[in-house]
């Protein structure tokens, strides 16, 4: 038996990528999942592959969004063992091309969703928390642009690092509900906002607009490179530095930003 069977898990992001690869393998461990995502297409695709899954469709950038994702949660299951705040998306720009659109759009996904599903979580915490049972988890996803920085990155490496002054707030404020909060930081990860392009950056549709994403095949092959095991992480790869954060045997570790890059330390 996993030391997370039976838990709750809310996974945003989670209908692709490293947020479906982080659903199935706490669903594998034996949680219950919400599955959290903009796509509800993709989201419900998701849950048909993932047994006693739950979906709950919402864009997390709209105000009242973390509110209703942990209402609904505690609704379905009737308590929320473990968050896994995924969901967001890079949009390329050197700061001389960045509009205030552009800014803004980067530091609401990856800091103001984050801050609203936490704020509405803590609220149920501190009616619900008993020091007495498990440790409960929340894991928030950063980046090593979050902490090193990357060019035509500002507002996606502002919005991660904001993530890292988050989880280490939090961290301290939480321990008296016996939960720990810590980030899991990724180096590149073979998703399709990483997907290689020649010339110019792919195009994702967020919210039916254009949004440029992927590295250059040149930026893929350095990254390799850098990487004293010689690629770039899958979504499984991902997922299993998270999960090590969701389970008992990382009870003891709060406030920390677990670095998964493959030895890519800049």
């Amino acid at each position: 038996m996993s030391g997370i069977d039976g838990k709750i898990a809310v996974v945003t992001g989670a209908a692709r990528g490293i947020g479906l690869a982080t659903a199935q393998k706490l669903a594998a461990a034996g949680a219950r999942v919400v599955i959290n995502d903009l796509d509800a297409e993709e989201a419900q695709q998701a849950a048909d592959q993932i047994q006693g899954s739950v979906v709950f469709c919402a864009d997390l950038t709209e105000r009242d969004s973390g509110d209703a994702l942990v209402n609904f949660a505690v609704e379905q299951f009737g308590s929320l063992d473990i968050i896994v705040n995924n969901a967001g998306y890079i949009w390329h720009s050197a700061i001389h091309n960045m509009s205030d659109e552009q800014w803004e759009a980067m530091l609401d996904i990856h800091v103001s969703a984050q801050f609203r599903i936490l704020r509405a979580y803590g609220r149920w915490l501190r009616a619900n928390a008993d020091r007495a049972a498990p440790v409960r988890k929340v894991v928030n996803i950063s980046s090593t642009m979050g902490l090193h920085g990357g060019a035509t990155q500002l507002a996606y490496s502002a919005g991660k690092a904001a993530v890292v002054g988050l989880t280490k707030t939090l961290a301290k404020e939480w321990g008296r509900f016996n939960v720990t909060v810590n980030a899991v930081a990724f180096g590149a990860i073979d998703t399709r906002l990483t997907s290689p392009y020649e010339t110019e950056p792919n195009i994702a549709i967020v919210k039916g607009q254009e949004r440029k994403v992927g590295l250059s095949v040149q930026q893929i092959e350095e990254a390799k490179a850098a990487s004293p095991l010689g690629k770039i992480g899958t979504p499984e790869d991902a997922a299993n530095a998270i999960y090590l954060m969701c389970i008992p045997e990382s009870d003891w570790i709060t406030g920390e930003v677990l670095l998964a890059s493959g030895g890519v330390r800049s």
